[in-house]
């Protein structure tokens, strides 16, 4: 139950600088969203504490003061609200950031002040450190930043988008001493790692949790709505609130994302959460929801009718009648398990890497093609998971029941089907002894905990594992096209153990005793660009419990973009624990496997779409079992780092194209990991 919320809005048209370019639509912007909340809240108009900056009160120190004073007073069940819409740029980062900062620059708030009366913007690392403060009472935090750089303004064109939040970037080289950072922080900075030729800081900037909606990636521009004088950005994300007042944070973006990208396709907006589980829950707080996997539909004037899935999440045409089908729903359906609530059905026309191009067909009512759709998939053509049954015919009946109906619309499984034969099996589904198992036919190795039971609802548990172990393989297998024109090598991926890189694509790691106690291994994991062409990466953790987790780069990104000659750390450099869950090991179990596997396009993708949890959380939601494998998974031991927060600036294109151009290259590659533990080292050590 959400108790109070602070606001605190700062827009920024016109700056002291007389270098800094004038803006018409951060001032409108500010002015929305305030009468968006005051609306949204009026039952609540006692608990809404709104503090607004405009222009030349948004001086550098009253926006820090704004945090600390205004902010600063949320607690726990309170809501902590920052927006700012104004200009954003980048400033050369110190050697000392450079772990943070593939492009060696810092990203930053241009403030009412800043870059007069040698006033620095404000950085995004102390950005970063406002919100851990912010985050020390615990509130339900949300940025939102509608700003970004580029090398000049060019407003020439015609078409109403044209208008950039946009300052050049400051080369000058800022002391450490003009953050806002302690002593003790900065003493932090300065002692480095360079022993190994890569320089680790062991600074880390201080935690909190945190939502980020952001106008567009760090190497894009934010523009404005000419005849509306607003910010695009902005424009569409109060507009979809306004539509659909429930949204959760995800569906919001995707709306928010995909009308933007429709009107403007070279801006992207972005959405990052410390959390990734704070997504499913409505705007601005409230019960977190189990989520419901779906894809977007949109319409482009490119593309025409797309959906924001294609081959890199394991998307194909097929052929014939065996091509890939959807059911379309409107943006709001709560329930999209019925066919019955379907407006819509679709067949995939052609694949890209990132989307895929539709055609609509069977209509209810009519498309409009300015909104959003959910989209389910109804037929997919892919080899389906071979699964005998065996056991008793009571737990075989209901078995065959739920594989006929675990499908939207209570359809066959799209991802599983029942062999007769052993030998044609992948695995097994044993009903004996009044539960269900499940093993692999290749050893016979039990996968899942016992399912209890034998009805349908426990039936129904046990195919939907069966299928997330089918979509784990189809991501597990996922290879680069036969004609792609990227390298294989193009992205280098680097495992280094300690100091030392170990070059091999099957890696052995083992647990070490350290004082009477087992240690696990652990590693750090280095991205370099070596092609002329700029690209953009995921790097996956497929786990022996059939997790898919997306391994974060710097602020928590899943995804970044690498120019070339560009290097990026998983997870900032920081040293990832590779161990065996604990579960596993009551099990006898002293060996497990990981595959990490780069995908790497020329154009962004959701790597979000890719993602599963472990196979035990499907029918075990109570469980207390922890996945300790890496800190990747959502419920890590990293306690879900916030190392900066980018403001989403911009570094100037050889040209400014209304039209991007849409290209289906992409590559993967892959190293597996195995971690053991030494024969003869268990007994009498602890884990």
């Amino acid at each position: 139950m959400i108790d109070s919320i602070y606001a605190f809005l700062v827009g920024i048209n016109h700056y002291k600088s007389p270098t800094i370019p004038l803006l018409k639509g951060c001032i409108n912007d500010v002015i929305a969203s305030g009468e968006f909340l005051k609306k949204r809240f009026a039952n609540n108009n006692d608990k809404l504490f709104i503090k607004q900056l405009i222009n030349d009160q948004a001086t550098r120190q009253a926006v820090i003061d704004g945090f600390r004073e205004h902010l600063c007073q949320a607690q726990s069940n309170d809501i902590a609200l920052f927006y700012f819409s104004g200009h954003g740029s980048q400033e050369y980062a110190a050697k000392e950031f450079w772990h943070l900062e593939p492009d060696h620059l810092n990203e930053t708030l241009v403030c009412w002040d800043s870059r007069t009366d040698n006033i620095w913007d404000l950085a995004d690392k102390e950005l970063a450190k406002l919100i851990a403060e912010v985050a020390e009472n615990n509130p339900h935090i949300v940025v939102i930043l509608d700003c970004c750089h580029s090398g000049g303004a060019s407003r020439s064109r015609s078409c109403e988008y044209t208008g950039v939040r946009t300052v050049d970037t400051d080369f000058r080289q800022r002391p450490l001493s003009s953050f806002i950072f302690s002593p003790d922080e900065i003493n932090s900075l300065l002692s480095s790692d360079n022993s190994s030729g890569n320089t680790l800081s062991k600074f880390s900037l201080p935690k909190g949790e945190y939502i980020l909606l952001a106008a567009c990636r760090d190497n894009e521009k934010a523009r404005e709505h000419y005849s509306q004088e607003r910010g695009v950005f902005s424009y569409f994300l109060i507009d979809s609130l306004q539509k659909n007042g429930s949204l959760t944070y995800r569906d919001l973006f995707k709306r928010t994302n995909a009308l933007v990208r429709s009107f403007y396709p070279n801006q992207s907006p972005q959405i990052e959460a410390t959390n990734s589980s704070y997504l499913d829950q409505p705007f601005l707080g409230g019960t977190i929801t189990k989520r419901q996997p779906y894809f977007t539909v949109t319409y482009h004037g490119i593309n025409g009718w797309s959906m924001d899935g294609g081959a890199v999440h394991g998307i194909v045409r097929g052929s014939g009648n065996e091509k890939t089908r959807l059911a379309i729903f409107p943006l709001d359906t709560e329930n999209i398990n019925q066919l019955s609530s379907a407006i819509a059905v679709a067949e995939i026309t052609e694949v890209l890497a990132q989307l895929s191009k539709i055609t609509i067909s069977g209509e209810r009512e009519e498309l409009d093609p300015e909104l959003t759709y959910k989209a389910v998939i109804t037929n997919l053509p892919l080899s389906c998971l071979k699964v005998c049954f065996e056991g008793e015919e009571s737990g075989i009946y209901f078995a065959r029941e739920a594989i006929q109906k675990v499908c939207f619309g209570e359809r066959p499984s799209l991802y599983v089907c029942e062999v007769y034969e052993s030998s044609q099996a992948d695995f097994y589904l044993q009903a004996f002894h009044d539960q269900y198992l499940i093993t692999r036919a290749s050893d016979c190795r039990q996968l899942i905990s016992p399912i209890a039971g034998f009805n349908f609802e426990s039936a129904f548990c046990a195919i939907q594992a069966l299928e997330h172990i089918a979509r784990w393989m189809n991501v597990a297998t996922l290879s680069s096209p036969a004609n792609g024109r990227i390298q294989a090598d193009a992205v280098r991926m680097q495992i280094y153990q300690e100091k030392s890189e170990i070059q091999d694509y099957q890696i052995r790691l083992e647990y070490q005793i350290n004082d009477g106690k087992l240690q696990p291994p652990a590693i750090r994991i280095k991205l370099t660009n070596t092609s002329g062409k700029a690209l953009y990466c995921v790097l996956l953790d497929l786990t022996e419990r059939f997790a898919i987790s997306a391994i974060p780069f710097a602020g928590g990104q899943i995804g970044i973009w690498l120019q070339p000659g560009q290097e990026a750390w998983a997870l900032e450099g920081k040293s990832i624990p590779v161990s065996i869950p604990q579960n596993l090991w009551k099990q006898g179990v002293t060996e497990y496997k990981d595959i990490l596997k780069l995908i790497v396009s020329t154009d962004e993708f959701d790597g979000n779409l890719l993602e599963q949890s472990r196979i035990e959380i499907l029918y075990n939601r109570s469980s207390n079992t922890v996945n300790i494998q890496t800190p990747i998974s959502h419920d890590n031991n990293l306690n879900r780092i916030i190392q900066r927060v980018k403001t989403r600036a911009i570094v100037p294109y050889p040209s400014d194209s209304q039209v991007s151009e849409i290209f289906d290259d992409w590559v993967t590659s892959e190293i597996m990991i195995m971690t053991a533990v030494p024969k003869g080292v268990l007994q009498g050590k602890r884990i």
